[in-house]
């Protein structure tokens, strides 16, 4: 370090700037959880196919006119809590993808946790999107969708 740049205050002004740095990143992370945890609905899969809040993954890669969607129901004795996990089959490969998971925190009401993987997917459902773009519905088919 030239002397210019060690003087006392310039040691000061560097412990500072780092202490703000720090500060500033872990604002930053909060502010990103909190939004994550903190987004309830009413219709998780309104807010998924209509992207009300961040999506973990990069969903929809075709639009959301044409894909198949993904349902998993959440019940509590086999995960930690009662819920529904969200998904597309645009970005699945050899039946694996990410999932949209939704807590439910009350009758009707359900809070974003995050992006998770799901092991077992027994309990798959899948619905084609362009009836629920259209119509605000999905009939519900258990498995996978057949190829057409």
């Amino acid at each position: 370090m030239n002397s210019a740049c060690s003087g006392p205050l310039t040691r000061a002004v560097m412990r500072h700037s780092k202490g703000v740095l720090v500060a500033l990143v872990t604002v930053t992370l909060a502010s990103a959880s909190a939004t994550a945890v903190d987004f309830q609905t009413s219709d998780p899969l309104r807010a998924f196919v209509h992207g009300e809040y961040t999506l973990g993954s990069d969903y929809f890669i075709n639009g959301v006119g044409d894909t198949v969607l993904l349902r998993c129901l959440l019940p509590t004795p086999e995960h930690s809590f009662e819920g529904i996990a969200l998904s597309e089959r645009s970005i699945w490969g050899n039946r694996g993808g990410d999932w949209e998971v939704f807590r439910k925190i009350s009758a009707g009401t359900f809070v974003y946790v995050g992006t998770r993987q799901i092991a077992n997917t027994a309990c798959l459902e899948s619905c084609r999107s362009e009836q629920y773009v259209s119509t605000g519905r999905c009939t519900w088919r258990r498995g996978w969708p057949q190829q057409s």
